[in-house]
């Protein structure tokens, strides 16, 4: 009978061991060569879509993913996005450990609630959020959940991969819709990836099984440029209750403005006659624009607000003007409505807005974009306006809006337009100043520099800062000078002539050494490019240089009476399709030298095989701004 009775309790350890067990999330079974580079590795990613109506979307997710270090933990959290018109309807998440043994269930509770924006003065948006603690590595996160949304506007994009470092077992996408919504496909990176594609009139599906982890390199085109990834449209959708039909990104456009923007855009009260008499006598509509974009910089401030129609509708220019803030929707039709005003036509424009170029894909009309702009048509140019910036010149982007296609919005309908491109010549960093040396090797310094263009921006922020605050940002942009004190600094956001200008005085303590009766001194003091880009071998990804920028530097150098030259760097010259450098030391008299360094770096995509020779360019410009001097004692 004790025989039998611990016999019952054996199997029922083993039945419960089986229970709890996903033998398939087991480390071992991922082949080596998925474990290869790999800081985590995707068992699973699946992804159905199915679209039942114009207005009623299920999206169901089930995930996996194995973390091997801490690198990866990233990867295993999960945020899952709800707002009134979207709804969770079912979740079911595990943590298992490298044998697939359940160690946590995850429970709705474990979930932390976060507003959709940090910034937002208020906002529909929120998210569920559950990020795991591991205890050990490598462990699985599985999950799967189903939301249900009536805004079909949004389809989720696909990638068939999330991430660098990170491998794939096998991930799958599917999308089904009614037989009376055509859907528009535009697959990005395909070519060297296993991707089987499944496409009928009504329905698309991709699935792949192996992929390689991507390893990071330096100089690289961003992760979006090189994963394979999908984004889908249809052409009848829903947002916040609202139908929309479009073939092309014209009727996309005209029902975005019959929509989103018509009827939101008209200012009243005593606004109006006071814009009006900010331009008696200005004839040209540009100097009217001008006059009325610097009221809006000095009336209105930015703020996140994300309610309307799934936050694409922006609150109307009275409010705008009653609140004195707005969000980028928001002010940017509080600009355009003023606009109106004083006769001068503008479009709102949305766009993908960030230090990355990212276009709207033209490919595909839907809703696409994080951000909004205005357009003013001047003859066979376009002007572009951020409205949200306090600090920004009248037409400039550089940085966060430049050279990328957008969205343009009129009464008539949508038109993809390309923005601003910045010349390398344009982004410019202008240094004149001088220092002197004593025979100790202190410094004594004066430098003035100009911003412009993609560089504008760089210290814009140094303006606002507290004494504390420069005083640490100065002595991490000269972090090539030890021992710096900061003496007087004037800053200078010039908007009329679209620059950024100080003026900086400062000693620092041995910048020439000093060893026995010589003293050896660093000619470049105020823009040195310490590291050229990491040697890479066996290169795998292609080359991008994403913005150009143009450095030019013109320094007056006194040196210590009762030291005489004894040797000086030669001369630097260096012309490549990558760019140019130059640095040159004239001899003015016995004790002083201009030292004079031109650097440009041209904009570019070039293949893998060019690696090297960007790299050696790049490597001569940091042997020359390592240029020195040597001094004896006379």
């Amino acid at each position: 009978m004790l025989k039998f009775s611990f016999l019952i309790v054996c199997c029922c350890l083993i039945s419960t061991t089986i229970f709890s067990q996903k033998l398939e999330f087991a480390t071992f079974l991922i082949p080596d060569e998925l474990k290869e580079d790999a800081n985590a590795v995707i068992r699973m990613d699946n992804m159905s879509i199915e679209m039942i109506s114009q207005s009623n979307m299920t999206i169901v997710t089930e995930m996996a993913i194995t973390v091997f270090n801490k690198r990866a933990d990233h990867y295993s959290d999960i945020s899952v996005s709800f707002d009134k018109n979207r709804h969770l309807r079912s979740f079911k998440g595990y943590v298992y450990d490298a044998m697939g043994n359940q160690i946590e269930k995850i429970k709705k509770s474990d979930f932390d609630e976060y507003s959709g924006s940090g910034s937002s003065l208020y906002t529909d948006n929120k998210f569920y959020n559950f990020d795991y603690t591991p205890t050990t590595y490598p462990y699985t996160i599985y999950y799967k959940y189903e939301v249900q949304t009536s805004n079909t506007a949004f389809i989720p994009r696909w990638y068939a991969v999330g991430g660098y470092y990170q491998s794939v077992e096998r991930a799958s996408f599917r999308f089904v819709c009614p037989p009376d919504i055509n859907i528009h496909s535009l697959e990005k990176n395909f070519d060297g990836f296993n991707i089987k594609v499944d496409k009928g009139l009504h329905h698309i599906s991709y699935t792949t099984e192996n992929i390689k982890a991507i390893g990071w390199e330096p100089s690289a085109p961003s992760f979006s440029k090189i994963a394979p990834n999908v984004r889908l449209g249809v052409n009848k959708f829903n947002l916040e209750g609202i139908d929309g039909e479009a073939e092309n990104w014209s009727e996309f456009g005209l029902w975005s403005y019959q929509n989103l923007n018509n009827g939101s855009g008209e200012i009243h009260g005593p606004i109006v006659n006071q814009i009006k008499r900010l331009v008696i006598g200005v004839d040209d509509p540009i100097e009217r624009a001008k006059i009325v974009y610097e009221f809006v910089q000095n009336k209105v401030r930015y703020i996140s607000v994300q309610v309307g129609i799934g936050g694409w509708k922006p609150i109307t220019a009275d409010e705008v003007h009653s609140t004195s803030y707005g969000d980028c929707k928001g002010l940017t039709n509080y600009t355009q409505a003023l606009l109106k005003v004083v006769d001068v036509p503008s479009n709102y424009t949305v766009l993908w807005g960030g230090d990355e170029k990212i276009d709207i894909e033209k490919e595909v009309f839907s809703m696409q974009g994080n951000h909004v702009i205005l357009n003013i048509p001047n003859g066979t140019e376009n002007i572009w306006l951020e409205c949200t910036s306090q600090n920004v010149p009248f037409g400039e982007i550089a940085g966060f809006t430049d050279d990328r296609d957008v969205l343009v919005i009129t009464p008539k309908g949508g038109k993809i337009v390309h923005t601003r491109v910045y010349d390398a010549k344009e982004n410019t960093q202008s240094i004149k100043g001088s220092y002197s040396i004593e025979s100790n090797g202190n410094m004594e310094a004066e430098v003035e520099v100009i911003y412009r263009g993609n560089q504008f921006d760089t210290h814009l922020g140094f303006e606002t800062s507290n004494n504390k605050d420069k005083e640490k940002l100065y002595k991490e942009f000269w972090d090539n000078i030890n021992n710096m004190t900061l003496g007087r600094i004037d800053m200078k956001n010039n908007k009329k002539e679209g620059q950024f200008e100080e003026n900086i005085s400062f000693t620092a303590a041995n910048y020439g050494t000093v060893s026995g009766n010589r003293m050896i001194i660093p000619l470049n003091a105020f823009n040195v490019i310490k590291r050229a880009p990491k040697r890479v071998r066996n290169r795998k990804l292609p080359v991008e240089v994403a913005r150009g920028y143009y450095d030019t530097d013109e320094i007056t150098i006194k040196l210590p009476s009762d030291y005489s030259i004894e040797a000086i760097a030669d001369d630097v010259s260096v012309d490549t399709k990558y760019g140019t450098y130059t640095m040159t030391v004239e001899k003015i008299d016995e004790h002083s030298l201009k030292f004079t360094r031109k650097f440009l770096l041209k904009a570019g995509d070039y293949p893998k095989e060019e690696y090297e020779h960007y790299r050696n360019f790049r490597r001569k410009v940091v042997k020359g701004d390592k240029s020195k001097i040597v001094l004896v004692k006379k």
